[in-house]
């Protein structure tokens, strides 16, 4: 058992690895870019970017510079891709760690090719056409004129060109299929302009796992390397979870009937009963919905038990009045298993209405990443050293 912190994720890297083999079983000839931006969805993404670096992957995916430079600073030496935007004062970081950025816009490719030039420096950029997401890119009718006004900006490097698919179903969703189709005649046109497309890459995870092709030269999954898929999309792959949620029991308290607990008086025992109190609340990832009477619920001793009361920023607590013996310090599972029962990151998330990357992308800075090994899904965790992050 840990006591050593009040609570702490575990982190799989046997799993993480043996996702990644998934991944790239996939993706066939295509490269696999783990995309490991908000901290690797709450897994601790410099430790993962060397994980990554380990086995080889060719490039990496961060949503801002700020990421890709905690890397380069963990010494990840792997090409780093910005997929989002980037602001003029990150680019000198940037130029000197060789970390490549997309392009959204003809105004940008025209601003940051001259703010490069200034230093006397070329920068790898990737072209993203906006085929259907409105968010970033480029719109396809305006790819051509855009790209040919990248390659006419010489500190620019045009590396690749790329797309982002919208539909959390993959190709199940036929919205897919056509903006697949949409950025397939982008890359026409701009070929037949003599125009050279150096890498192209346009699969997140959901994409990739349901079987879009063709995947170009790379593909990007993201949370699906953590072994989080929607249910409709899961099935058939191997994924393994790759991390787990804990804390330990910090406070017992007996109540008689009536009594109630937390913010608001908000939930009232029904009986005489026995309450836990955790040292984990919403600043460190629990959904603060999961308070609703009903909602959620952790695992101690290998049982089910409710949370009750308003989670607060720093506590919650459970109700184990039918768990025996329950104790000080004993290990309590919010995401993971425990005995024949399991908590998953997509029933939780569906308990407190949200969706799975939100569930671990909130967890704190508090909660200790806790690395682990693991020789098979059923054997237990060996654990290896920890960071406070």
């Amino acid at each position: 058992m840990n006591r050593d912190h009040r609570a702490w994720a575990e982190i799989d890297l046997t799993a993480f690895r043996h996702n990644l083999s998934i991944a790239r079983h996939c993706a066939g000839a295509a490269e696999v870019w783990p995309v490991l931006k908000a901290n690797a969805y709450g897994h601790g993404a410099c430790r993962m970017a060397q994980i990554c670096a380990e086995e080889g992957v060719e490039r990496i995916g961060v949503g801002d510079s700020h990421e890709a430079l905690e890397m380069r600073e963990a010494g990840v030496t792997t090409p780093l891709l910005v997929l989002g935007t980037v602001i003029d004062a990150e680019v000198p970081l940037l130029l000197r760690h060789h970390i490549e950025v997309g392009i959204h816009s003809e105004s940008r490719a025209h601003s940051l090719g001259q703010l490069v030039a200034q230093h006397g420096a070329r920068l790898g950029v990737h072209l993203k056409i906006d085929c259907g997401m409105g968010r970033l890119g480029v719109r396809p009718e305006a790819a051509l004129r855009v790209a040919q006004a990248l390659l006419n900006e010489p500190a620019l490097e045009l590396r690749g060109v790329m797309t982002h698919f919208p539909a959390r179903e993959g190709c199940l969703n036929p919205d897919t299929a056509e903006h697949h189709a949409l950025f397939q005649s982008v890359l026409a046109e701009l070929r037949a302009s003599g125009i050279s497309v150096p890498m192209t890459h346009c699969a997140n995870s959901a994409a990739l796992f349901t079987g879009l092709q063709p995947l170009g030269g790379a593909v990007r999954p993201g949370i699906a390397l953590f072994g989080v898929l929607p249910d409709a999309l899961s099935a058939e792959h191997n994924l393994r979870p790759v991390l787990s949620l804990h804390t330990q029991v910090v406070f017992l308290k007996d109540l008689p009937s009536g009594a109630p607990v937390g913010y608001g008086g908000r939930w009232v025992s029904h009986r005489p009963t026995r309450i836990a109190t955790l040292p984990i609340g919403y600043n460190d990832g629990v959904p603060y919905r999961l308070g609703s009477e009903g909602r959620g619920a952790v695992l101690i001793r290998g049982r089910r038990c409710p949370i009750v009361g308003a989670i607060s920023m720093d506590y919650c607590t459970i109700d184990v009045g039918h768990v025996p013996g329950v104790d000080i310090g004993d290990r309590v599972t919010l995401i993971g298993r425990d005995g024949a029962e399991c908590l998953s990151v997509a029933e939780v998330a569906e308990a407190a209405g949200t969706i799975p990357y939100e569930i671990t992308c909130s967890i704190g800075a508090r909660v200790r990443r806790v690395w682990c090994e693991s020789s098979t899904p059923q054997q237990g965790l060996k654990h290896k050293h920890h960071n406070p992050t």
